[in-house]
């Protein structure tokens, strides 16, 4: 007899083996959570519930970032720049081109040559007479006035001195660089001293011609000529 109750307890029979032991555990158990544990439990709880955080181990997700000037949907809003232009957004300013500016007047020393249409240059007109180094006047084809200021109605050359008049004289210069000078019945006179000759040629309301090498004085201002080798 006693083979066979061993034998039902190895086989696993004795379901009801040692139950009130089984009981006081579970009694043990349930006695542990007091009011006061279940207490703080709970409240525990209610402040996690109230901050919103259900699961406050959990990782949290950032909040989505929505660039500047960007709404819903993907579009671009327009932005204004400090400068009060307007700029769509993701284009660059527009910047305005500085306003082109006239290139001023040639001028050397004292005096001034205007030229109201660029022409080619065929030559120079070189005076020493307030500056050792040179006053320099181009000489481009067309009509030249001299005169003691500024005339209207074409090009000219203003040479400041009391013995050049107003309308002094006329240069009537050639592509090919031949130049030809009308006096206008200038006061003090035009002179004209050929290349290697000491006397002076005077034209007074006449016409002449210069070439390299003469110098021309209109009144006591003198100017050495130079002229290009330009082929015709």
């Amino acid at each position: 007899m006693s083979n066979d109750k061993n034998r039902d307890f190895q086989e696993g029979g004795g379901k009801d083996d040692f139950p009130a032991e089984s009981s006081t555990r579970a009694r043990n158990r349930t006695v542990m959570l007091t009011p006061e544990i279940t207490g703080q439990v709970r409240a525990r709880l209610a402040q996690e519930m109230e901050g919103g955080n259900e699961y406050p181990n959990a990782p949290q997700r950032p909040d989505p970032v929505i660039p500047s000037g960007r709404g819903s949907g993907g579009f671009s809003t327009p932005t204004a720049e400090p400068s009060g232009m307007y700029t769509p957004a993701g284009r660059a300013p527009q910047i305005e081109a500085p306003p082109v500016r006239e290139a001023p007047r040639p001028q050397f020393g004292s005096h001034n040559i205007v030229w109201v249409k660029e022409t080619p240059i065929v030559g120079f007109l070189v005076s020493y007479d307030t500056n050792v180094n040179g006053d320099v006047y181009e000489l481009r084809s067309g009509r030249l006035i001299v005169s003691s200021e500024p005339a209207s109605g074409g090009s000219y050359m203003v040479v400041d001195d009391s013995s050049v008049s107003p309308m002094h004289a006329i240069l009537r210069i050639s592509t090919t660089g031949e130049v030809q000078v009308l006096d206008q019945l200038s006061e003090f006179g035009t002179h004209i001293r050929r290349f290697g000759v000491e006397e002076e040629e005077h034209i007074s309301g006449e016409k002449s011609t210069i070439e390299h090498g003469d110098i021309i004085k209109f009144g006591n201002r003198t100017f050495h000529v130079c002229i290009l080798a330009l082929e015709s």
